[in-house]
């Protein structure tokens, strides 16, 4: 075996920088194991090598596609959409050789990507370990864990560890279960309550990532953001230089701490290239996104994001595929405040997307333990957005900022009902910017189901702008009649550029 997993063979061919072995054996792509789950009701891919122009037969659920390996061997055939399979049934590849994969379901497949909050481990919480060691989640609600990896050329897709397999959450599996994403396990468990169907989910995520290396060399491009990648690869380049230079000034002693190893998660398309490639262009029902925290140039991040939305759809292959994005909670970080906004202009802006509102966590930690109100509302945006649900799943958002008077108005979508507090008090945290670019608090009323009434203080003329939670930590106390929480936003007053 390679560092990869993957065996060696005697011929090969070199696709899109990729080496794909040849030879009359039938292999599948990596992820294809036992108990893989496949997403229903969707025409899904599955796909490998063999010899050029060999027959390739997949069989399932009684049906039969047929296909044949191109000149460079790779093959791929559809499997018509399928309903739920509950029972455990298999699925079989043959050409000169057969495969056969066992206990196959189908069910309610989604991928959790983004940096340390979505990798965040089961074994880092005690109602982790207690999940890892088996016996809480059913047999029907599986995982595929990528661990964290990067690469300078996108691999294939064989280039996986050995040890990435489809898994459940069973006794035999607590190791590989502890270092299993917490908050799309506990997805995973919370849709299968809602919905009693088979779930697959694929914690595909990666500490301190950036969203630059989850952008493709292409999708870079496409932002027009070139010139920016190059520096900040220079910058990951200069930070290695420094830690190589550490480690090497250290004492003699000390030079058994492990030797500064790459730091991909900082650079442009790295771990794309090895964490997602290998799995395209496996079906998903939806992808949910957790990151933001190492971008703390927001105008950039709203330049590339859209992108970056754009190509996840185009790889696996649905241009309305469901991406749910979660804000950054409060924490002490000033950054975080723009980013919030700017996720909030994203979730409005990028069709077939959701926010999940985090600002009421009083956490204040870089990596809150406690995934579950997180969770819940990623599971209301899948449930409305996805299975019909007549459930409130959005937070509240600001419309239109309008002047009366010595009155600021703030219409808000997504109320529910009405609007309403947490705790019986006025609403807090309302901001006007003046003309001068300062900020003041302002007094602040509901005035119906859906505004917000503002009263300008004394001294400020010429409102410029709105703003709400905008604090690291705010005390805020504004939500909906699901209880979901006002986004931060800024938002100018009508008739401002």
């Amino acid at each position: 075996m390679n560092r990869h997993g993957v065996f060696a063979l005697a011929a090969s061919v070199t696709v899109a920088g990729s080496v794909l072995p040849l030879s009359a054996t039938v292999r599948t792509a990596a992820i294809f194991t036992d108990r893989v789950v496949l997403q229903a009701d969707q025409p899904v891919p599955v796909w490998g090598v063999a010899a050029p122009g060999e027959e390739v037969r997949v069989t399932f659920s009684g049906k039969v596609s047929r296909t044949r390996a191109d000149q460079e061997g790779k093959w791929r055939v559809d499997l018509p959409p399928s309903g739920y399979v509950r029972q455990g049934t298999t699925l079989t590849v043959e050409g000169e050789n057969r495969l056969e994969f066992k206990d196959v379901l189908v069910g309610e497949v989604w991928l959790g990507t983004g940096q340390s909050n979505m990798d965040y481990p089961l074994d880092l919480c005690e109602e982790g370990k207690t999940i890892a060691k088996g016996g809480v989640i059913p047999e029907t609600v599986r995982y595929f864990h990528v661990p964290k990896d990067g690469d300078p050329t996108p691999r294939s897709m064989f280039d996986l560890p050995e040890r990435c397999r489809w898994l459940t959450y069973t006794p035999e599996n607590r190791k590989a279960s502890e270092k299993m994403s917490m908050l799309m396990t506990f997805f995973g468990k919370r849709l299968h309550e809602e919905l009693d169907v088979p779930i697959g989910v694929l914690g595909v995520a990666a500490g301190g990532a950036n969203l630059e290396t989850w952008m493709s060399r292409e999708t870079i491009a496409a932002a027009g953001t070139e010139k920016e990648a190059v520096e900040l690869m220079r910058r990951c380049e200069e930070w290695r230089r420094n830690d190589i230079t550490r480690w090497e000034n250290r004492p003699e002693k000390e030079r058994n701490r492990p030797f500064p190893r790459i730091n991909f998660e900082s650079r442009p398309s790295q771990a794309w290239n090895a964490m997602m490639c290998p799995i395209l262009p496996y079906r998903v029902r939806g992808i949910l996104w957790y990151q933001g925290e190492m971008n703390t140039g927001w105008q950039l991040y709203l330049k590339q994001f859209p992108f970056f939305a754009a190509r996840l759809r185009s790889a696996f292959e649905n241009p309305d595929l469901p991406l749910m994005i979660v804000q950054l909670p409060d924490y002490k970080e000033q950054h975080w405040i723009r980013i919030r906004d700017v996720q909030r202009i994203l979730s409005g802006t990028i069709p077939h997307t959701g926010l999940a509102v985090t600002i009421d966590g009083h956490e204040m930690e870089l990596h809150p333990r406690d995934k579950r109100k997180v969770v819940d509302r990623l599971v209301r945006l899948a449930l409305t957005d996805c299975y019909g649900r007549n459930i409130i799943s959005r937070s509240p958002t600001p419309v239109r900022v309008r002047l009366e008077g010595r009155d600021l108005f703030v219409t808000f979508r997504d109320v529910g009902e009405a609007l309403k507090l947490t705790d019986g008090q006025s609403p807090r945290t309302f901001e006007v910017v003046a003309a001068d670019g300062k900020s003041h608090p302002v007094a602040a009323a509901i005035q119906s189901a859906d505004t917000v009434r503002l009263t300008l203080p004394e001294g400020v003329t010429e409102p410029q702008a709105v703003r709400y939670a905008w604090a690291p930590d705010p005390d805020v106390n504004l939500v909906n009649s699901g209880d979901l929480p006002a986004s931060p936003f800024e938002m100018k007053v009508e008739g401002h550029r």
